[in-house]
């Protein structure tokens, strides 16, 4: 979980206490694509994927993510084949290249700096990580990133610094930067740390949010269970532990959260070979704690989550255990596998 949006969860600061705070970085994509859509800009029946509009916004690819999901809710875009979404207006999809111009971004286009472009490689990296992660030791190579995403070694060495804040990746001791591997003892360590602080954080966040943000959130879900895919499957959980808890007043917390959050990648990895319907479960789970909190019922809610958490460890474990069996991923030519 990738994320130019997530900057309030990982402790930069006490944002979002403040009444102040900008929008968070989908609202301002939700709200360009809005306007191209309706403004005719966006040709009609265009088919909108995640990584040329992340590219365009200098961002990841889950701010644009959730912009699309707000979307295709509110009857602007249509869902297509389960890989991506089609603006209206057409008999038919259309493939295009999408322009700075179609999504007026064309007088604010300016030199990357490298915090934009590390962020605009962002989930392609953590993608490739999370499918090598439960398949055993990786190293990465630098030079070769850099390479394969025509950036400098400064902007991969920057990403890969943020990607350890969040425990995706490590040095070992010659300096190193390594994947893996994640071991069933990894995971019930992480869910250890989980079950005790995201229930605290979500009864801090919820009073905090507002009504309409937790309301998304749980329509979300209810779609979900009626018609689930790996997309939407990957937003319900990020609503649930990152968006839901971000307005948790303690950086460290949020920082400490984040960084046992790990293990989310093997449900990544696991719907990606076999699908959502393994997921009803937790989903039906996630339905009861965003039913609390749209009554208000702060501390129910974090009892509901703490419930989740416990019976989200064994599937876990379980989970962990089928993708060892499953057929290793070809890594790309940066991520290598070591046995130093």
């Amino acid at each position: 979980m990738h994320l130019a949006d997530e900057r309030r969860f990982s402790g930069d600061g006490d944002a979002a206490a403040a009444t102040d705070k900008p929008a968070p970085r989908y609202a301002a994509i939700e709200r360009r694509l809005e306007a191209a859509i309706r403004s005719g800009a966006l040709p009609a029946g265009a088919v909108l994927t995640e990584g040329p509009i992340a590219a365009l916004f200098g961002t990841s690819r889950t701010p644009v993510r959730t912009a699309l999901g707000v979307l295709a809710d509110r009857g602007l875009l249509a869902r297509f084949d389960g890989r991506g979404f089609v603006a209206p207006g057409a008999a038919a999809p259309r493939r295009i290249r999408l322009t700075p111009e179609m999504l007026g971004l064309a007088a604010e286009i300016e030199p990357e700096p490298k915090t934009v472009a590390a962020e605009r490689i962002e989930g392609a990296v953590e993608d490739a990580i999370a499918a090598a992660l439960p398949f055993g030791r990786f190293r990465i190579s630098e030079q070769a990133a850099a390479g394969a995403f025509n950036v400098s070694r400064t902007v991969i060495r920057e990403l890969l610094s943020r990607l350890q804040d969040r425990g995706l990746v490590a040095k070992d001791v010659r300096s190193h930067w390594v994947v893996g591997p994640l071991t069933a003892r990894d995971v019930a360590h992480y869910f250890a740390i989980r079950g005790r602080l995201e229930p605290l954080a979500l009864a801090e966040s919820a009073p905090r949010l507002p009504a309409a943000e937790i309301a998304a959130a749980h329509a979300r879900t209810e779609r979900a269970l009626d018609e689930a895919d790996a997309a939407r499957v990957a937003d319900c959980e990020v609503d649930l532990h990152i968006r839901l808890l971000s307005a948790a007043p303690n950086p460290h917390l949020l920082r400490m959260i984040r960084q046992s959050q790990i293990a989310l990648v093997v449900n990544r990895v696991f719907a990606a070979h076999v699908g959502a319907r393994p997921f009803d479960g937790a989903l039906r789970e996630h339905a009861i704690v965003l039913e609390f909190l749209t009554r208000g019922a702060w501390s129910p809610a974090a009892d509901a989550l703490a419930a989740h958490l416990a019976l989200s460890a064994e599937r876990t474990r379980q989970r962990l255990m089928a993708i060892s069996v499953f057929p290793e991923p070809e890594p790309p030519e940066w991520l290598r596998r070591w046995s130093g």
